[in-house]
């Protein structure tokens, strides 16, 4: 009896094995490109998964897996998980890289804007553009009626002046 589940208890296991990943490592970093010294590389996603089933250069294929789905250049913190006797490899981590878009960009707009009682504006109420009319200025706030009648006191960056 004790050798029948002693059968059955190492069969589990071996069962319970074939079909976990192991954590064969973590890495601080992995790239399967040069890096270039006089880039700045940016955190990109962080905690990422990529899996990798092939015959040879499993690791290697995963790591190219990650890199191009996040468009990166490298990971960092990477842990390595093997499954399968190393046909099957997953990697966790950090993806770094060239950020694509341009971070300095600056725009801005200049008008001389003169507001008069009776200009027509356009406002945001309720998440709706409403148009209206100018009925009275002060040093700070307009007063606006609606063409339904509804008035409102708005501050000047609330408003925008029209041609009409």
């Amino acid at each position: 009896m004790k050798i029948k589940n002693l059968f059955f208890a190492v069969l589990s296991l071996s069962i319970i094995s074939c079909s976990s990943w192991v954590r064969i490592g973590d890495l601080n970093a992995i790239s399967n490109r040069n890096l270039d010294d006089s880039k700045q590389y940016v955190l990109l996603n962080r905690e990422v998964e990529a899996e990798a089933d092939s015959d040879n250069d499993a690791l290697e294929q995963a790591v190219d897996n990650i890199t191009k789905k996040y468009e990166g250049e490298f990971l960092r913190n990477a842990k390595v998980f093997v499954k399968d006797n190393g046909k099957k490899v997953k990697i966790i981590g950090d993806v770094w890289g060239i950020r694509n878009t341009q971070v300095n960009v600056n725009t801005s707009a200049n008008a001389d804007i003169k507001l008069n009682i009776g200009d027509s504006v356009v406002f945001k109420k309720k998440g709706k553009l409403t148009e209206g009319q100018i009925l009275g200025i002060n040093s700070n706030l307009l007063i606006i009626q609606d063409f339904k009648g509804n008035k409102y006191e708005l501050k000047y960056d609330e408003v925008t002046k029209t041609n009409k």
